[in-house]
């Protein structure tokens, strides 16, 4: 008896060692000889094996894309138990792809690895039941953001501040909200900086404070923030809180121009020019703008061509 309880404990130790070197063959990116050693402990209900299995199939990794099969193994790893593969396989039910679209399907299976602890499957729970925006749902959704957010989820953490800065799923809260805005903020999370910033310049539950509001906005601007880069730019062309400054206005509203073809921002940047605000006088340049705006339907692009009698 003692030396069937010693085989079998040293069989158990091999098999776990032996996914410890298929994990680093994966890491290292020598993917044939982590595939063939996955597939070979998948085959023994290994569900952290079966799980990488469907990973590599579904990105391809040392063999070609095949998500049907990464469909099977991650339904073999949820099956299992296996929290990552339960998030994945939900995600799967929820596109719709591989698979038809189930919302039951990935509701369960988010739910499962929800509760499991994994806070990627809270988050992504959390925004399925935020978009049915019932009541009850909110409820939902703010339960699992919270356990996401404590997580240190940051992106759950910032949707945590709006469920309590809107009152939604929660009672209305703005110290709650402005907390864990912070606290998404700095840790980088753009919509969050740019709710931060709203609240600073709007003074909820904080005392006004605009020159730590145009900083935020701006912060988020630079990550790529479309509402703050247009934002920032009206703030430093015209508002009387903080320091007029055109040059920065000329500079978010280019980007904002060129990068996601905002018309607001090209009329912006044709009356720059045209005045020489922020940027060398260039009527070349402002008729550009102006007529790019104008063609694309901006009212007050129009107007000022027929005013200024600039014609085609």
């Amino acid at each position: 008896m003692k030396t069937i309880f010693f085989i079998l404990f040293l069989f158990t130790f091999l098999t776990a060692a032996s996914f410890e070197e298929a994990a680093k063959n994966l890491q290292e990116k020598k993917y044939l000889i982590a595939y063939e050693q996955f597939s070979s402990l998948a085959l023994q209900d290994d569900a952290k094996a079966q799980f990488n299995l469907g990973m590599m199939n579904y990105k391809g990794l040392g063999v070609p894309i095949n998500k049907q099969l990464a469909f099977h193994w991650y339904m073999q790893a949820s099956k299992n138990g296996n929290f990552q593969a339960q998030n994945n396989l939900a995600q799967l039910y929820f596109l719709g792809e591989v698979v038809k679209k189930d919302m039951q399907q990935a509701i369960f299976w988010f739910t499962k690895s929800a509760q499991s602890g994994y806070a990627l499957a809270q988050l992504n729970l959390a925004m399925l039941y935020e978009r049915k925006n019932t009541k009850e749902n909110l409820a939902k959704a703010f339960y699992w953001y919270e356990k996401a957010a404590n997580a240190g989820v940051i992106f759950a953490q910032n949707n945590l501040g709006k469920l309590y800065y809107f009152g939604q799923g929660v009672k209305k809260d703005l110290q709650k909200a402005f907390f864990w805005f912070e606290k998404a903020a700095n840790a980088g999370n753009a919509l969050a900086q740019i709710n931060l910033g709203m609240m600073y310049y709007s003074g909820e539950f904080v005392d006004k404070n605009y020159e730590k509001a145009a900083f935020w906005i701006e912060q988020s601007a630079k990550a790529g923030n479309k509402t703050a880069i247009i934002k920032i730019a009206d703030l430093y062309r015209k508002d009387t809180k903080i320091q007029q400054n055109y040059e920065k206005a000329f500079y978010w509203y280019e980007i904002a121009a060129t990068k996601y073809e905002n018309l607001k921002s090209m009329y912006y940047l044709g009356y720059f020019y045209f005045n020489g605000y922020g940027v060398k006088e260039d009527k070349q340049k402002a008729v550009y703008w102006m007529k790019l705006a104008a063609l694309k339907g901006h009212k007050r692009a129009q107007n000022f061509l027929k005013i200024n009698e600039i014609n085609d």
